[in-house]
């Protein structure tokens, strides 16, 4: 009885893999290709109308196990947040874009190097909420005198 219904389940599965074939979107990214971000931030505001829904293009630099993904502009820069897949859309180029030396780079190295990368971009000045209110007393202070 359980073999027969296992074997139904089964025909099934395959019975509407085969129906929506076509609707079946597959969007493997590795590293090095070119994607878009959906702009999540503008979900909720009133003026989302004008605004941008997606930002990029973006080179992908790593994918971590659970599906995140680890960007880069293409002026080098590496974003600080891990990316979801879900907002994660294939960038389809219409000429050959040069990637610039940094991010050539970034794509030749370890997860330990990305690591300590993200280490020393965290002790840049004006990357912590105390070095933005520091910046922001000097420039008041600047602007009273």
């Amino acid at each position: 009885m359980r073999m027969h219904i296992s074997t139904e389940k089964i025909q099934q599965t395959m019975c509407l893999e085969e129906e929506i074939k076509h609707k079946i979107m597959s969007n493997e990214v590795k590293p090095g290709d070119l994607v878009l971000v959906k702009n999540s931030s503008i979900e909720k505001s009133a003026d989302r109308k004008m605004k941008p829904r997606y930002l990029g293009p973006m080179v992908v630099i790593q994918q971590y196990r659970g599906g995140a993904f680890l960007l880069a502009e293409l002026d080098g820069s590496i974003w600080i947040n891990k990316v979801a897949a879900f907002r994660v859309v294939p960038y389809l180029a219409h000429m050959q874009i040069k990637f610039s030396t940094r991010i050539q780079e970034a794509l030749d190295t370890t997860p330990e190097w990305l690591e300590r990368q993200h280490d020393t971009d965290e002790n840049l000045p004006g990357t912590s909420i105390e070095d933005l209110e520091e910046i922001h007393t000097a420039e008041a202070s600047k602007d009273s005198d």
